[in-house]
């Protein structure tokens, strides 16, 4: 049983379809985009799970559930360990290309750097104030830094989520 469609149902449909598959893509570029950000607002905890003391482990005795439950931390600690590892150096990277570049460029990395990375940490209101620019300046310029961030990390990946 076939049905048919008229030539202005078939073009409100294709017309929905691309609509709906630009919404997808949006939304799908901002929760790649959302993880760098996220990535920054939890730099600082980020950094102190690296310092925190795990236990010793007896090398001979058998294992207990409680060493197993050690050993999976220690796995995550490791994993945290080199994923933080690598954001620092994008953030070095990033602040040297920043530093050399265009005074926006500049204020985008002293701005990533005092909502994120120094502690304490400053709000949008005092960073403003302190670049003696407007709020907005800040929301853009912190803005357009995760956007350069998310390629750093992401690379290619990155770069077609801000093409979408």
């Amino acid at each position: 049983m076939a049905i048919e469609l008229s030539d202005e149902t078939i073009d409100k449909l294709v017309d929905k379809l691309i609509l709906r598959g630009n919404k997808f893509a949006a939304m799908e570029s901002e929760l790649k985009l959302r993880n760098t950000r996220v990535l920054l607002q939890n730099y600082q905890l980020l950094r102190n799970h690296l310092d925190v003391e795990l236990p010793a482990l007896e090398d001979d005795a058998p294992l207990s559930k409680k060493e197993l439950n050690l050993y999976s931390l220690l796995g995550y600690r490791a994993r945290s360990k080199e994923m933080m590892e690598f954001v620092n150096e994008v953030i070095d990277r990033y602040r040297v290309i920043c530093e050399g570049g265009s005074p926006e460029q500049s204020r985008r990395f002293t701005v990533i750097q005092k909502l994120y990375l120094q502690l304490p940490t400053l709000t949008i209101k005092r960073i403003a104030t302190y670049l003696n620019v407007d709020e907005k300046t800040v929301r853009r310029d912190e803005h357009a830094a995760v956007n350069e961030l998310s390629i750093m990390l992401f690379g290619i990946d990155g770069l077609n989520d801000l093409s979408k």
